[in-house]
């Protein structure tokens, strides 16, 4: 079975460059056409399940993808963000200052991702021989990836992460891919 992980759109705090995490921002403009872009690209795609994160940003990545796809969504509070306690609403430079070592209050890492991987490992079990689409976030799309021994640090919004599922063996695809926002510069020039 195949699960492809999609980052959700972009969010006026991605364009600020402030800490998320469980904090419920909505996607933007430009979130918005990512989504459409991605739905369009994936209506030749047979999806069978999309699964969302609870947080508005990817579920609304999600519902656009199921009103092109026809796929219908189940929400999963377990695929949000990691919590980053203190730190969130803080741009990320001033976050890094304040607490070097992450917030007290957050949700510890390896945690964040234990309760992702289970997920993951849930829908694999629910769809054994089909394709699902997770809409979730940057920092679980990373974590998932290091738990699987893959290094990469840059997720771009709506980008897809495709993940080939074997019983419990997780091997990447294909990672970050974008090929529905190969004229991105004329998003945002368009949105002013």
């Amino acid at each position: 079975m195949e699960i492809w992980l999609v980052r959700h759109g972009e969010t006026d705090w991605n364009v600020e460059g402030r800490v998320q995490g469980w904090t419920d921002v909505p996607l933007n403009e430009v979130g918005r056409r990512q989504a459409d872009r991605l739905a369009a690209w994936l209506r030749p795609v047979h999806i069978d399940h999309i699964y969302s994160s609870d947080l508005e940003r990817a579920l609304e990545t999600a519902r656009r993808v199921s009103r092109t796809t026809g796929a219908p969504i189940t929400v999963r509070p377990c695929l949000r963000e990691h919590y980053f306690g203190q730190a969130e609403g803080l741009l990320r430079s001033e976050s890094l200052r304040r607490f070097p070592n992450g917030a007290p209050d957050r949700e510890p890492p390896e945690h964040a991702t234990e309760r992702v991987v289970r997920c993951l490992k849930d829908i694999a079990r629910a769809h054994p021989h089909g394709r699902v689409l997770v809409a979730t976030h940057g920092g679980v799309v990373r974590s998932v990836l290091r738990w699987m021994g893959v290094d990469f640090t840059t997720i771009d919004n709506t980008s897809i992460t495709r993940i080939s599922v074997i019983g419990d063996t997780f091997h990447a695809l294909g990672v970050n891919e974008t090929p529905h926002l190969a004229d991105l510069s004329a998003l945002r020039q368009s949105n002013g």
